[in-house]
């Protein structure tokens, strides 16, 4: 009698590695392509939150006037004149640089905005162009404003403002001379 041999219906060893090996380079592509994808959503919603808080900033500059901004403003009191709520950071610091009598700088850093560590420079720039007042005879300047937003990398405190920033944002601040 002729013993009948079984059929095993399983897979070898080596159709399984070579299955594997398909897959892997399959989805390897997919899976690098994916990882990307996810870095730049990370980076559009820091720069989305760095443009809400931007706006915010150049919101509260256009609301003041260059007098408070320059002259008599408080350090004390400027982060909570011009940084919006939700800043949760209570060491922000501010210093405050006047090259001349027509241009200040502000700058903040280390402010914590939700999940991000950013530093915020507002340049104010006196425009060349005066408007006379007709009725009273003073003299209408206007400050150009610049806010600018930067990740906070770490740097030092001598440093802490790169070159490369996430947002920038003018607009104008009256001033009545």
């Amino acid at each position: 009698m002729v013993e009948k041999m079984k059929k095993n219906s399983g897979f070898t060893l080596v159709e399984l590695i070579v299955a594997v090996a398909l897959f892997a380079i399959v989805i390897g592509p997919l899976f690098q392509a994916f990882s990307s994808s996810i870095k730049a959503n990370s980076r559009a919603r820091g720069v989305l939150k760095a443009t809400q808080l931007a706006q915010s900033v150049m919101d509260n500059v256009e609301r003041s006037n260059v007098k408070e901004l320059r002259d008599d403003m408080v350090f004390a009191t400027l982060g909570a004149n011009l940084l919006p709520p939700g800043i949760s950071n209570a060491s922000v610091t501010a210093t405050r640089t006047t090259v001349n009598t027509d241009e200040c700088i502000i700058k903040f850093v280390n402010v914590l905005y939700q999940d991000l560590s950013l530093n915020i420079e507002i340049d104010l720039k006196k425009d060349s162009s005066a408007v006379a007042n007709p009725n009273t005879g003073n003299k209408y300047f206007m400050y150009v404003a610049d806010v600018y937003v930067h990740m906070n990398k770490g740097a030092g405190a001598s440093t802490p403002f790169s070159n490369e920033y996430l947002v920038h944002l003018r607009g104008s601040v009256p001033n009545i001379k």
